[in-house]
C-alpha cells in the first residue's frame, strides 16, 4: 500500500501532515503526486509516496 502524504515544517518546528489519498501501486501514487504538487509552496513543505507495509508483527486489537 502507498500513501501519498503532505507535508509542512514551520519555523517553530512544528510539524503538520495530511494524508491525500491511498494507492495499490507506486505508479498510482506516483501519478497522483505529480497533480497535488501544487500543494507545495515554500521550502519548508514537501509532499510523498511513502510504501506502508503490514506484515505479521501487526497486532489488530479486538473488542471482547
Amino acid at each position: 500500500m502507498w500513501l501519498l502524504v503532505w507535508l509542512s515544517v514551520t519555523s517553530g518546528g512544528n510539524l503538520e501532515n495530511y494524508n491525500l489519498g491511498t494507492f495499490g501501486t507506486k505508479d498510482e501514487c506516483v501519478a497522483e503526486l505529480s497533480k497535488a504538487s501544487v500543494l507545495v509552496k515554500d521550502k519548508g513543505q514537501a509532499i510523498d509516496c511513502i510504501e506502508v507495509k503490514i506484515d505479521s508483527s501487526y497486532i489488530r486489537l479486538r473488542k471482547n
